[in-house]
């Protein structure tokens, strides 16, 4: 007993990943209960029982294999509870899809039944939609009318399999393909010929004659993408695309050094010739000092006791007096001397370490050469362009 159960598990399990993977092929399809509509005689026991045949009868239709579309599993709920539950006061598409993509359909279908009299006889009014829910537009529409007695037994049945096929564009004479892309916008050829855009990743076309096509898709910053598909009559052929992202450019930075042509200028060793000049000045400026201390001694030593500079230039300068005076004079001569040797001590000085100094030691650390950059050409690449730069040293 344990293993005939277990047997018999094994085949529902089979069964139904067989149904699953059979139904993911096509577009799942939910079919919501028609809404009875009042129009102010009250609803009737009548009017609610056509109401769930020709609902039943549409979905009888929806569970042919041979449809394009496939029965959503547990959507088969109630228009009005649906509006009730999801606070929509109308059917406006927007709304419709967020019922649609509760229930997992790519599309959906919906409408109402009304009570009526025509020619003295009692009539069924109906109003079928289908909803393409992820775009949320309506794709077909229709309103038929049936007397009372075919809405329901095999009559019913007829009807809805003409209904159905007329909201679902499904011909003898052709197929449909759905296509899914891995990008929400782009445009769609069909042997080269333009037949519409991607909406959210979504494109449905119908009427396509049975056969082999090529399919193709172009999409700003994607490479185009081109397939080989196979129609067959009354089938909606289940295509998934995707498509490869183009390399994004990067910036071009310019990688070589600039370009420069350079010169070099030989110079010949100069001597430094303040050194001497410095050197000569130190010496005479140290006897010109020496020189005027002795004589500022030998006059101060000579001249008598209160004698003064002013005594110096009266008419009676004689005896030691007059030795002291002209000891004085070499004094202040020697004084003059000296003052200009120094500042030529200090002027060489200048010439000969600090200015002249630097450029030695510049010399030597590059060789007896200075280096002189004449011309540079830098190059300048960019995205949108490129050029360059060039400057001239003087």
């Amino acid at each position: 007993m344990t293993r005939v159960l277990s047997s018999a598990c094994v085949v529902l399990l089979l069964v139904g990943w067989g149904a699953k993977a059979w139904a993911g092929s096509k577009p799942p399809i939910a079919i919501l209960g028609l809404e009875v509509y009042d129009n102010g005689s009250g609803i009737d026991p009548e009017t609610t029982k056509a109401a769930r045949d020709v609902t039943a009868a549409l979905r009888e239709r929806a569970r042919v294999p041979s449809g394009p579309y496939a029965l959503v599993l547990g959507g088969e709920k109630e228009l009005i509870d649906e509006k009730l539950l999801n606070n929509c006061d109308s059917e406006a598409p927007s709304c419709m899809a967020m019922i649609g993509s509760e229930l997992g359909a790519e599309l959906l279908m919906y409408g109402k039944i009304e009570k009526a009299a025509q020619n003295g006889q009692t009539i069924y009014k109906v109003s079928i939609k289908l909803l393409n829910v992820l775009r949320k537009q309506l794709a077909s529409s229709t309103v038929e009318t049936i007397p009372s007695g075919d809405a329901s037994g095999i009559r019913v049945s007829t009807h809805a399999k003409t209904w159905y096929a007329k909201l679902a564009t499904v011909s003898v004479g052709g197929g449909a393909v759905m296509v899914r892309a891995n990008i929400d916008r782009g445009t769609v050829l069909v042997d080269d010929d333009l037949k519409g855009n991607l909406a959210s990743g979504m494109f449905t076309y119908g009427g396509l004659p049975e056969g082999r096509h090529t399919l193709a898709i172009e999409a700003k910053d994607y490479q185009r993408y081109e397939t080989s598909i196979t129609i067959r009559n009354g089938e909606t052929l289940q295509h998934s695309a995707t498509l490869v992202e183009m390399p994004k450019k990067s910036p071009v930075r310019a990688t070589e050094p600039p370009i420069s042509i350079e010169g070099t200028v030989a110079a010949k060793p100069r001597s430094n010739s303040w050194k001497p000049v410095f050197y000569g000045a130190v010496v005479l400026d140290a006897g010109a000092i020496g020189y005027t201390i002795y004589e500022w001694r030998k006059a101060v030593s000579a001249a008598p006791v209160g004698t003064t500079d002013s005594d110096c230039k009266g008419p009676m300068v004689t005896g030691a007096l007059k030795n002291a005076c002209d000891h004085n004079e070499k004094n202040k001569i020697g004084f003059v001397v000296s003052s200009v040797l120094g500042a030529a001590v200090v002027g060489s000085f200048f010439m000969a370490f600090v200015r002249h100094g630097g450029d030695d030691e510049s010399k030597r650390a590059s060789g007896g050469h200075r280096k002189r950059r004449e011309l540079a050409i830098t190059p300048i690449v960019t995205p949108d362009g490129g050029g360059a730069t060039l400057r001239v040293d003087w």
